[in-house]
């Protein structure tokens, strides 16, 4: 009865990360947004735009992501992937820091042994302090891992190639290209290879 009802309730963890997958992907870009979503993390450069992709990336609001973060989360504690999504989002594409860390907290509070969580959270005090290296460094373990989200591997390349570190991100999207699903981060992953391919330096 025990594995019955821990088998439900992954189900419907399932079920409702789809829901919340969904109701992220409709666009709900605001007026006076930045355009770059990470733009919170850098130095803002007077009329410049960056090349890396951004376009309908979940830069928008959306009031009940964290309600229902905190529901799929309560729902499989265990479910790394949906908690490193969901707080990954809120961070690093909404500018919402402090829900980011509702929802790791969450999961460290039901799996303190889970390290995923803990490495995310360190990742955001970094960002609080602008220190893209320090997230970028600090996310590094996270993307041997096959649940990591394409979200975050996007993230860590574009850091990289803030930091001047073309080698870095150019092996991020090489990875991104080989294995994502997403045709619109695969596409722009592909994109970002070529342009790097001409470029020289990287550590």
């Amino acid at each position: 009865m025990l594995a019955l009802a821990l088998g439900a309730r992954r189900l419907a963890a399932d079920l409702w990360f789809v829901r919340l997958m969904q109701y992220y992907g409709t666009r709900e870009l605001q007026e006076g947004e930045a355009e770059e979503p990470y733009a919170w993390l850098l130095p803002r450069k007077p009329g410049g735009q960056d090349e890396d992709f951004h376009a309908e990336n979940g830069e928008g609001r959306y009031p009940e992501f964290l309600p229902l973060a905190l529901h799929v989360m309560r729902l499989d504690p265990g479910f790394s992937a949906a908690g490193l999504y969901a707080a990954g989002s809120l961070a690093f594409n909404m500018d919402r820091p402090a829900e980011a860390e509702q929802v790791l907290r969450l999961g460290i509070r039901y799996r303190p042994d889970d390290w995923k969580y803990a490495t995310l959270l360190a990742a955001i005090g970094y960002s609080r302090s602008s220190s893209p290296e320090e997230v970028a460094r600090a996310i590094k373990p996270l993307l041997a891992e096959k649940d990591c989200p394409v979200m975050l591997k996007q993230l860590a390349a574009f850091l990289d190639k803030k930091a001047g570190d073309y080698a870095g991100a150019a092996a991020v999207y090489a990875d991104i290209a080989a294995t994502s699903r997403d045709a619109a981060y695969v596409a722009n992953a592909r994109r970002e290879l070529r342009l790097l391919s001409g470029r020289r330096g990287g550590r």
